[in-house]
């Protein structure tokens, strides 16, 4: 049986041929929490024996793997991000022994852009988003813009992980 595993550990069996995806209660996987979900923003489909994830005409899009996406068949290992909530799918009867671990990074990263890069570095210095936007001469808003694309390219939502990703990235000097 196919799955979807949250980035929390939560996992969604694909037991209908089916599964809506928003923030309205009707949905079968609510995600309430995520003001960048639409109340009906996609769904996925079993169609010949291939789940299909669909869009459906949400404000903020779907993305598979980084990609902006209106209608793509999945593929075990897909990382979906429905407005800025992360899931993996997962193929094949033994869903439960599949080990799931973070998201990808390196697909990732390389969408990261020059600007987001340097924010990246600032965040892993500790400044805040007012020293940020001082240090770079761009608006408190424009910083927290970066930094929810930079979310919602790489799945991560606090600043200890986003420093942790620097680190990684050995861009922290």
């Amino acid at each position: 049986m196919a799955s979807l595993q949250g980035v929390g550990g939560d996992r969604y069996d694909l037991i209908k041929d089916v599964v809506r995806i928003g923030r309205d209660s009707a949905c079968d996987i609510l995600v309430e929490d995520d003001p960048r979900v639409s109340r009906s923003h996609a769904e996925l489909r079993l169609i010949d024996g291939q789940w299909t994830l669909m869009d459906l005409d949400s404000r903020n899009g779907t993305t598979v793997n980084n990609r902006r996406i209106s209608r793509h068949p999945l593929r075990d290992g897909d990382r979906l991000q429905i407005g800025s909530t992360a899931f993996t799918y997962v193929a094949g009867l033994d869903a439960n022994a599949t080990e799931i671990g973070p998201p990808p990074r390196e697909g990732s990263i390389l969408l990261l852009s020059e600007r987001e890069h340097q924010i990246l570095r600032s965040v892993a210095q500790g400044l805040t988003d007012r020293e940020i936007g001082d240090q770079l001469h761009i608006s408190v808003s424009t910083v927290r813009s970066h930094l929810e694309r930079m979310r919602d390219k790489t799945g991560l939502r606090r600043r200890s992980e986003l420093t942790r990703l620097a680190i990684e990235l050995g861009i922290d000097d």
